[in-house]
């Protein structure tokens, strides 16, 4: 099987959709995770955007990041095998998903109660 290089100034659709998947896992981890305790101790009537386990946002919020972590790993997976992507490329967008999929972990364990928020 042939591979084909991508043409010159034209990004690869795989490593698009990985730093929009990416960047959307970054802001909801963000969110929840560090500027909703910070916005609640400055406006005390600021309503809570974190789902609270084991209600039902709370498992579909869950289950979206865990299908979105998953589609982003192989979405990673593709990328690396793909021959028209310059290894800068490759590398750094290997970085920001082991460092969004990290985030995520985090939001897990302090939105489930199990670990409280990490100070920045």
């Amino acid at each position: 099987m042939a591979s084909v290089a991508l043409p010159s100034g034209r990004k690869s659709l795989t490593l698009s959709l990985t730093w929009l998947l990416a960047s959307g896992l970054f802001l909801i981890t963000v969110e929840n995770v560090w500027l909703d305790s910070w916005l609640r101790s400055k406006v005390p009537d600021f309503p809570s955007l974190v789902p609270q386990p084991p209600g039902i946002a709370w498992l579909l919020t869950f289950a979206a990041i865990g299908i979105a972590c998953s589609v982003l790993l192989v979405g990673q997976i593709l990328l690396l095998r793909r021959p028209g992507v310059s290894r800068n490329a490759k590398i750094i967008s290997g970085i920001t998903v082991l460092a969004v999929l990290c985030l995520s972990l985090v939001w897990f364990r302090v939105t489930s109660g199990l670990a409280s928020p990490p100070h920045l």
